[in-house]
């Protein structure tokens, strides 16, 4: 083993030396593999951090998550009426914990009001996953809120801890400070970093625990903890038997409404919406590699021709080929190990890359980083590389022909074979690349279309913001533990702000909303009063509160009837403007307008309180709420005759959370929101605004899938052709080399320079032509893998694969004609002068 080791060692130096003498070489080796091994390292440990990492709980292959699921494929939580069930009858799960949602509150610092997001939690949550605070405790029983209610007491992150209170180990009874709202003031305990319970949730600055059973009607997500040596199918068992117990809702004559009860574990449910994505991110990088090692293989073989000689000597001297094939594959795995060094530091630059294209749908990004697993992956990789790329190479060379290398001249046979084999390699270069680049090509096709929606609506100039008032107590009124309402100091703020808004220069028009595109708005049942119309019954259709001017703001033109004014107060009679399809959908062909409408924001209820009848006043142009979504049926009501506030929390946060859209004269509508900050500083310092951006940007970041998508291929795609560009323009480079006397000749005997150029581009364009062809085929399978990615365009748009290819087959000739004009040049004289 001793003499191994030191035989090897001997190689290595030798091989280190041989690299130093050929610095142009050595650098391009390196450089190519460490852009492949650094990307494919990148992605890698995104991957692990993401997917193959387990949850950061205790023992997580034991945590389940719970929900509903019929026959019909629908999924719901469970009622806290189960949920509590469960806990008291379980004898598989240990421990069973809620999760609930967001919620905003406002820090009132140096710099003004700030918004922070806060998650609801069960109070055995922290218990079920495992996890204990760094600092201080998690919530007593005492301390849990019943929504509406207030509490004293708040867990905070490692995050606040440090950027609010300075990593203050005192901080453990402080209250957050500028806090304007009774709940969770009081700081009990710090999490460890990069906490986080569930990605929905991943925002969240600190937590308040919640007691979900209390609350009548509740459905809340469940993570519940299985004891030791339970099976997945025995517990779904024993909790849908229990379901059906405590839940008549459970069963029903009609098996489409029967709800059952679906476990999972916990890990699959939460990495499985990102998997498929980055395996094929995985795929796509490690194309690059590919092509990467492929370019390092045709550098080995042109610097092999050189080494023929030595090999050969050495031959001679008795070295047995394995002896050579170990020198030489040692060499190879020197430069592996050097890209692989490089490639730690593409990967930290990718990894930056990737986080700041990551859209919010993302896990919490700063677990992604370089850690032991991602570097001996690294190594896997260039070991693996250094192989790939070395082998053919190292045989070729191992081999030596002595008759052959003594031979003055003797380069066309051999030379011939190996001309064969490295424009194979770069066949393959350039059928990966395109492959990449239709992907990337794809993704561009899809945004475009994405982007080139027409919302039906004028976003130009278009400022938007929001306003949330839901964590004041002074905006609030609570009933009971579920139904509380605004205050009317809520719509004074409103209309005071609107009013001042509208009256700055520059200001076209101002209005408010309870939503605005993208975002899903509250779809409460609807039914027409009276008469038998196309749509009798009950059905669905969004909801949105708005101000008078909305309209103007988005340009939405009137169909027929009238807009809101001035005197559809809170106690006139209640009206409703509709879109086109909920005319069509609930009317038919008859005139919708002057009809009633019943809005059920109480679901059916008897015991809440009902919203007035509504009169049917206008019909507006159809919108789009979502770019890749056709229109709903769509209901506008004044915000001042907002829905009833006592049928629940979902109507009282409606109410509570404004959007606000601003028309203005400038082409930059961010020009003026210092001049609206001001504004509700004035009305009410405590209050900030948030998601500030202009309609264009709202939008656009609505696409954030198909932009994350677009621009990680087109970074793969950019490498993989500068790579194949590489490639071919070594082969052709190398051609032109060893042809010198060839070109010489034809120039003595009356060539034109323009008939050797044309000559060399030809075997440029055959090679070039022959790697599209194989890449078109090989697109036609793998594009198919991304196919639920693609909006407006099939796998395989002609017209995509005729630009890629285009675009490829200009890069690739470019390549080609610079070594084409140095063949071009090549006189007698210089011919001569190579012999």
């Amino acid at each position: 083993m001793g003499s191994i080791t030191q035989d090897l060692w001997q190689d290595a130096r030798y091989g280190a030396r041989l690299l130093m003498k050929k610095p142009t070489f050595t650098l391009v080796a390196v450089f190519t593999l460490a852009l492949g091994i650094g990307a494919t390292s990148a992605i890698f440990s995104v991957l692990d951090a993401v997917v193959l990492r387990p949850l950061p709980f205790a023992d997580p292959e034991q945590l389940v998550w719970i929900t509903e699921t019929n026959n019909q494929g629908r999924n719901r939580p469970p009622s806290a009426r189960v949920s509590e069930a469960w806990r008291q009858e379980s004898e598989t799960i240990s421990n069973l914990g809620g999760l609930g949602g967001l919620t905003e509150f406002s820090l009132t610092g140096e710099n003004g009001a700030e918004r922070i997001a806060f998650g609801d939690v069960g109070l055995t949550s922290l218990e079920t996953l495992g996890v204990r605070p760094v600092l201080g405790r998690w919530f007593r029983p005492d301390e849990v809120v019943v929504q509406g209610d207030t509490s004293q007491t708040v867990v905070i992150s490692y995050g606040v801890w440090q950027r609010i209170f300075g990593g203050d180990p005192n901080v453990l009874g402080k209250p957050l400070p500028g806090w304007t709202t009774d709940w969770g003031r009081i700081v009990i305990g710090v999490m460890p970093p990069g906490f986080w319970i569930h990605p929905s949730m991943a925002r969240a600055s600190g937590w308040y625990a919640f007691d979900y059973a209390r609350i009548p009607g509740a459905r809340v997500p469940i993570v519940a903890r299985m004891k030791p040596g339970v099976a997945m199918e025995q517990a779904q068992a024993e909790l849908n038997t229990i379901a059906r117990r405590h839940d008549p809702a459970q069963t029903s004559a009609n098996p489409d409404q029967t709800w059952r009860v679906r476990v999972e574990p916990l890990h699959d449910v939460f990495k499985s919406q990102y998997s498929e994505t980055l395996y094929l991110l995985l795929g796509a990088v490690a194309f690059v590699l590919l092509i990467a090692a492929v370019n390092v293989t045709n550098l080995q073989m042109t610097r092999g021709f050189t080494r023929h000689p030595e090999m050969a000597t050495r031959a001679a001297l008795g070295a047995a080929r394995w002896r050579l094939l170990r020198q030489l594959m040692v060499e190879n795995i020197l430069l592996a190990l050097a890209g692989g060094v490089l490639g730690v530091a593409v990967a930290f630059a990718g990894i930056r890359i990737f986080v700041s294209l990551a859209p919010d749908f993302y896990p919490p990004t700063d677990e992604i980083h370089i850690n032991g697993i991602v570097l001996l992956f690294t190594l896997a990789i260039a070991l693996f590389a250094g192989i790939v790329s070395g082998l053919a190479p190292a045989f070729r060379t191992s081999r030596p022909d002595l008759h052959d290398t003594l031979k003055q001249g003797a380069r066309s046979g051999t030379g011939r074979v190996r001309q064969g084999v490295r424009r194979a390699l770069v066949v393959v270069e350039m059928a990966m690349a395109l492959v990449l680049l239709v992907g990337a090509g794809l993704m561009i096709n899809t945004y475009v279309r994405v982007m080139g929606t027409d919302m039906r609506f004028n976003p130009k100039n278009v400022l938007a913001f929001e306003v949330a008032l839901s964590g004041f107590d002074r905006y609030r009124t609570r009933h009971d533990a579920r139904h509380f309402s605004v205050t009317p100091q809520v719509a004074d703020l409103y209309t005071n702000a609107l009013a001042q808004i509208a009256a700055q220069p520059g200001v076209q028009s101002a209005a408010i909303t309870s939503s605005l595109p993208p975002e899903f708005a509250l779809s409460p049942p609807v039914r027409v009063v009276g008469g038998r119309e196309q749509g009798e019954g009950a059905s669905n259709a969004q909801l949105h509160e708005i101000s008078a001017d909305y309209f103007d703001v988005l340009g939405i033109p009137l169909v027929r009837g009238r807009r809101f004014t001035g005197q559809d107060t809170e106690t006139s009679a209640g009206v409703v403007i509709i879109n086109e399809t909920m005319a069509k959908r609930f009317f038919g062909d008859a005139d919708p307008i002057g009809r009633l409408l019943e809005i059920d924001i109480n679901r059916g209820n008897p015991a809440l309180e009902k919203d007035r009848p509504r009169e049917v006043v206008g019909v507006v142009r159809d919108t789009r709420a979502q770019l890749r979504n056709e229109t709903p049926p769509v209901m506008y009501i004044p915000y001042q005759q907002h829905l009833s506030d006592y049928a629940g929390s979902g109507p009282f946060f409606v109410h509570a959370r404004k959007n606000f859209v601003v028309r203005t004269a400038a082409d930059n509508p961010m020009s003026i929101i210092g001049t609206i900050r001001k504004i509700f500083t004035s009305i009410d310092p405590a209050v900030a605004i948030d998601n500030v951006s202009s309609m264009e940007q709202r939008l656009a970041d609505s696409a954030g899938g198909e932009r994350f998508w677009m621009r990680l291929l087109g970074i793969f795609a950019g490498l993989a052709v500068f790579l194949a560009a590489m490639g071919i323009y070594g082969v052709i480079s190398y051609s032109v080399e060893q042809r010198i006397r060839e070109f010489g000749l034809r120039a003595a005997l009356g060539a034109q320079k323009s008939d050797i150029l044309r000559l060399v581009l030809r075997e440029g364009l055959v090679v070039t032509l022959i790697g599209l062809v194989v890449g078109i085929a090989g697109a036609f399978g793998l594009t198919r893998l991304i196919a639920n990615q693609l909006y407006g365009v099939t796998p395989m748009d002609p017209a995509t694969i005729t630009v890629v290819s285009l675009v490829l087959l200009a890069i690739a000739l470019l390549g080609c004609y610079i070594p084409g004009r140095r063949a071009a040049a090549t006189t007698p004289l210089i011919a001569l002068r190579t012999e």
